[in-house]
This record gives C-alpha cells, structure tokens and sequence, in this order.
C-alpha cells in the first residue's frame, strides 16, 4: 500500500514546480519582443494540433466498435 502523505508531497512539488514555471514564462513574456514569444506558442499549439488530429485519424470506426468483443452484451 502507498503511503498517502507522500504522494500528497509528490502532488504540492508539481504544484509548487508549475507555478515556477508559469512565472518565469511571464517574465519571459515581459522582457521579450511580441514576436519571439509568440512564435514558440504557435509552434506548440500547431503541435499539438497536429497530435490531436493524428490521433482522431487512428481512432477506430463506429463498425469497428460494434464489432467489438468488447460491447458483446452476452
């Protein structure tokens, strides 16, 4: 069995790392031109577009799903 206390420890480190990390990106965004920036977020949102639309293009079709042994309702 896990011990509790240390994952809530684990959980407040993450917290405390992501709020670290989106002041630094504020300053960053402070202290840069517009256009540095926001070239590097649209490379990221443009990824992760592209890693959505990849997988919607692998998910299974409706007949795939029917078929599945899975939904057998025996």
């Amino acid at each position: 069995m896990s011990d509790s206390g240390n994952l809530d420890r684990k959980h407040e480190r993450n917290l405390a790392d992501r709020r670290e990390q989106i002041k630094q990106w504020a300053e960053y965004v402070r202290t840069n031109p517009d256009r540095d920036w926001s070239q590097q977020v649209n490379t990221l949102v443009n990824a992760q577009i592209q890693s959505a639309r990849a997988q919607e293009d692998d998910r299974p079709s409706m007949d795939e799903l029917r078929d599945s042994p899975l939904l057998d309702e025996d």
